[in-house]
């Protein structure tokens, strides 16, 4: 596994592709945050490239938080995100879906995410 053996050098992206179908995205996305140990880090090395920087920097991004949890994203990423309060909610809401905690059959859970 490429990601293992190198993991102190800048990532060779180019031997994985380009980013543009979707191996080569999730391949990148893996390798970075195989190769690197920090949220911030592996996100910058699956964006750093001449490719597809955007999908593959989301997948780089949702794995490491998976990882490192909110708490590793950099606060100065944070303060310019749009519908940062909306993103949020929807995660919160999310994991009280997994918890068993959210009343799906609320109200306010039923004008949050109208069926229509």
């Amino acid at each position: 596994m490429m990601a293992l053996q190198e993991p102190d050098v800048p990532a060779p992206i180019e031997r994985l592709g380009g980013g543009w179908v979707a191996k080569e995205a999730v391949s990148i996305g893996l390798y970075s945050v195989l190769s690197i140990r920090s949220f911030r880090d592996a996100v910058l090395r699956a964006v750093n490239h001449s490719g597809d920087s955007d999908s593959t920097g989301a997948i780089a991004g949702n794995i490491a938080g998976l990882i490192y949890g909110v708490d590793a994203i950099p606060v100065s990423w944070l303060e310019g995100l749009e519908l940062r309060n909306e993103i949020t909610a929807v995660a919160d809401d999310l994991l009280a879906v997994r918890e068993e905690t959210l009343e799906l059959e609320n109200e306010s859970t039923w004008r949050r995410y109208p069926g229509w």
